[in-house]
């Protein structure tokens, strides 16, 4: 989907991430590994690049031009985080990194944590629709604040009813200043949760439980939709594995795409079992990597049900 934004639009997007800005502190010296697009700067390079590469690139960034900040996809941290710590690389260097685009669980960041030590994690929540549609709070990380001063953002039931505070929903969301290509009452695709956060000195409201696209939840055997949070922790932790993709194919069928040093089927089927509370079909392919799609985006579960 393409969607076209004004440039009185794009100013207010502007201001919204500078207010965002703002809270983090002054501008660093930074590197966004990212979607490109084909165009390369000094200071922006493909998510695609291959993760030794990205990394000589922030050594050298370093080096030449004191760089201490990066922003990137949750995934590609993981993965940067992975390989830092498995070579024992110091990047105390890195003050500052920003996740974006996708979401982010528990694990992933303390993960990214502990391979950029010195580093202030950040991320926001956007889409391609309505560009930033909340920032992470900096006193408060298990927080979003809305950018409601430009978007109306609705959390729903099943019922099309607004959810209680804290009750996972679907995100819907109007966009008030889009006005010749107007978004009302447009349905993402993604889940959130109204929520109230304590920090008392941001007044925008707030959200938590940002758990990303729907595709990234499974359906229980009733049909309900449950997150794939506690599966992902469960499933990175099995020994020698190195990426994985969870794919729902009927309600009770899985296909599990590894990369991994050694067979661990029984460490898969045990996390399953674990998680959903019954023992699905599930068919473990080895592969040597998982790609991302065009969008330089990499889902851990796709729910085809």
């Amino acid at each position: 989907m393409r969607i076209h934004m004004t440039a009185g639009r794009r100013q207010r997007n502007e201001y919204a991430v500078k207010m965002f800005l703002q809270h983090l502190g002054a501008p660093l010296q930074r590197m966004r590994i990212i979607d490109t697009s084909g165009q390369k700067t000094r200071d922006t390079m493909s998510v695609m690049s291959p993760v030794d590469e990205q990394l000589d690139a922030l050594l050298e960034g370093h080096k030449s031009r004191n760089l201490c900040a990066i922003i990137t996809y949750p995934t590609n941290a993981t993965m940067l985080s992975q390989a830092i710590l498995e070579r024992q690389l110091d990047f105390g260097f890195i003050l500052r990194l920003g996740l974006m685009s996708e979401s982010i669980d528990p694990a992933q960041r303390r993960m990214i944590q502990q391979a950029f030590p010195n580093a202030k994690i950040w991320s926001n929540y956007s889409s391609v629709e309505f560009n930033l549609i909340s920032f992470e709070c900096p006193y408060f990380p298990e927080y979003h604040h809305a950018s409601t001063d430009k978007l109306a953002i609705e959390i729903l039931n099943d019922h099309d009813q607004h959810c209680a505070y804290d009750e996972i929903g679907r995100v819907v969301i109007t966009d008030y200043y889009n006005y010749e290509m107007p978004l009302i009452r447009y349905e993402i695709g993604d889940l959130a949760a109204y929520a109230t956060c304590p920090c008392g000195k941001i007044s925008l409201p707030a959200l938590s439980n940002i758990l990303g696209k729907v595709r990234g939840c499974f359906k229980q055997r009733d049909g309900t939709l449950i997150p794939f949070t506690d599966l992902s922790v469960a499933m990175r932790d099995l020994p020698g594995l190195i990426q994985y993709q969870v794919i729902q194919e009927e309600l009770e069928k899985f296909t599990v795409k590894i990369a991994a040093r050694k067979k661990i089927d029984a460490e898969i089927n045990a996390a399953f079992l674990k998680e959903l509370g019954y023992a699905p079909d599930i068919t473990v392919e080895y592969v040597d990597s998982i790609p991302r799609d065009p969008s330089g985006k990499f889902f851990g579960t796709i729910c085809k049900v």
